[in-house]
């Protein structure tokens, strides 16, 4: 019996070098990584806002702007790259990434949903793109994109929200749901993970492995690590950036388009009760109906084939949209 305990503890041991070797290759892996990853060169340009520089991409010439607000992710503007690869250049197409994000440096201002919202008016004003804005806002971008129309509704000529999210969720969901769907990463762990290599792996598969998202998925991995600490940031922000959020009611007669995911199975990977999964389905068609809400002049699109990131699983009707949208605009002047 001793024999036994004594190779259990050996075994016990080897393991936890094995874990510990692993760990220390994978820091040192990570810090050459970085290295590697501070020669790639950035797709866009710099402006300098509140002291600190913020990354652009843009395409196209004159007016309006399309301007691109991501979803709480740490691929920052290259998530809508492939759809502005689409989009004519007889209108301009602007992505950025918030501060913090990807090659925009994090500077001070708070994570708060004014500042971001003047962070974006003050890059907008000084890249010289013609006004007026469409805005479009996917999921968490939705949000932002609210304090940008109640702060700056001169500038702005519509609004696309792409299954955006609810500011105020609470009350459309069950406390079990709002709990799950507002638990968000945990910070800890992925922290860790980001200082000894984990991240790489647990977002290698952020884009499809399709044509269109080669460029995306040739840097992605190798940049996560700067956005990691900025997307953290803003989800220990979500919460006061939401409650304030629901204080903004109305765009007035701004047009307004809401793409809606409308695949019946979107949530199968993320809930597993089948009540609560139906619960969720419910309460987000119904969400997304009364953004409608928000302007006088709004109309949903439903998207059938589409989970959540409609602009990866159905990028067609994203394009579709806006060129509706800057048609409706041009027609009005």
């Amino acid at each position: 019996m001793k024999a036994f305990f004594k190779w259990i503890k050996r075994i016990g041991l080897g393991l936890v070098t094995l874990v510990i070797l692993l760990l220390i290759a994978g820091f040192i892996f990570e810090r050459i990584s970085r290295n590697d990853a501070e020669k790639i060169k950035p797709d866009g340009n710099f402006v300098e806002v509140d002291n600190h520089r913020l990354h652009y991409y843009k395409k196209g010439n004159g007016g309006p702007t399309v301007v691109f607000e991501t979803a709480f992710d740490p691929a920052g503007h290259l998530q809508w790259y492939h759809i502005q690869q689409k989009l004519p250049i007889s209108y301009t197409s602007f992505s950025y990434d918030r501060s913090g994000i990807l090659w925009s440096e994090r500077g001070q201002n708070p994570k708060s949903g004014e500042k971001m919202a003047e962070e974006l008016h003050l890059l907008l004003e000084k890249s010289n793109v013609p006004k007026p804005y469409i805005l479009v806002g996917h999921s968490f971008g939705g949000t932002p994109v609210r304090f940008f129309v109640n702060q700056y509704p001169q500038d702005v000529a519509g609004v696309i929200l792409v299954d955006s999210q609810c500011p105020d969720d609470k009350k459309y969901l069950s406390p079990e749901l709002f709990k799950m769907v507002n638990q968000g990463l945990p910070g800890g762990f992925l922290k860790f993970a980001n200082a000894f290599g984990l991240a790489r792996l647990m977002f290698k598969g952020m884009f499809p492995a399709e044509k269109q998202y080669k460029y995306q998925n040739s840097i992605m991995p190798a940049l996560l690590y700067k956005s990691a600490d900025a997307v953290l940031e803003e989800q220990d922000h979500m919460s006061s950036v939401k409650k304030e959020a629901e204080k903004i009611e109305s765009f007035g007669n701004i047009p307004l388009l809401v793409l809606t995911a409308a695949d019946p199975k979107r949530y199968d990977s993320s809930i597993q009760d089948k009540k609560l999964k139906l619960e969720m389905i419910s309460a987000w068609d119904k969400m997304q109906k009364d953004f409608l809400l928000l302007s006088t002049d709004s109309k949903q699109i439903l998207v059938p084939n589409s989970g959540h990131y409609i602009n990866q699983d159905n990028p067609k009707v994203v394009e579709n949209a806006i060129n509706e949208m800057v048609s409706k605009i041009l027609h009005q002047k």
